[in-house]
């Protein structure tokens, strides 16, 4: 795909935003939200395991997590997450250069900073189920047959397995726009599977939504309101 990138550590660009953010003045709350404090249709906080955080404005981007917290706001959103697996070998005998996919075991190799990541699948099994950890096996199985020089068997501190959430609505489109009981709280989630390419416009967006500015581009298609 020509012009394609990728980060090699996700937690890379997450960190640098984090950084920026700070330095333009910003501060990190690291709590639970577990609800919106509202007087009328006005925001004035949001409740958390801790206290209460006074807002005249907030961003629901919780990924999965942003159904319950939509709820709240009187918002049925048929948000489910398309759980993904993948395992992480470290030091691998053989690696790609880029990513390759196989398009007859539905999964990616790519190589990374911590080692050669194998990821794929999708399994609809919603926030409670367990991971089902014969996912990540069956995704090392194929990659062997990607590459015979992988080993049968590596020791835990050579092999990770991760499952992770993918936010997604039956339309393929994400959530943008603002909640139906207070103008004062936006939406933005909803990305499925290209949650990182499709962030830095919806960013945006919530930024103008926020601020009272023009939308850069027509948010009809994704406002919450389509879902009845």
């Amino acid at each position: 795909m020509p012009e394609k990138g990728q980060p090699v550590n996700p937690h890379g660009p997450a960190n640098a935003l984090a950084d920026a953010f700070r330095r333009d003045g910003g501060r990190i709350e690291k709590r639970r939200a577990l609800g919106f404090e509202l007087d009328g249709t006005q925001l004035t906080g949001i409740r958390t395991d801790a206290d209460v955080l006074a807002a005249d404005a907030a961003v629901v981007a919780a990924g999965i997590w942003s159904k319950p917290l939509a709820a709240m706001l009187g918002d049925s959103i048929p948000l489910e997450s398309e759980r993904g697996y993948h395992v992480m070998i470290r030091d691998p005998e053989v690696s790609p250069r880029i990513p390759i996919g196989d398009a007859e075991g539905k999964f990616v190799a790519t190589p990374m900073e911590l080692g050669l990541r194998i990821a794929g699948t999708v399994e609809l099994a919603g926030l409670r189920a367990p991971p089902n950890w014969r996912r990540s096996q069956a995704l090392l199985t194929h990659a062997r047959r990607m590459f015979p020089a992988l080993k049968e068997s590596y020791p835990e501190e050579r092999l990770t397995t991760w499952m992770g959430h993918r936010p997604s609505l039956p339309d393929s489109l994400p959530v943008i726009g603002r909640s139906r009981r207070t103008p004062d709280v936006i939406y933005a989630f909803g990305h499925g599977h290209v949650g990182m390419a499709a962030s830095p416009m919806t960013g945006k967006l919530a930024a103008e939504l926020v601020s009272g500015a023009p939308p850069s581009v027509d948010v009809m298609p994704f406002l919450p309101q389509r879902f009845g």
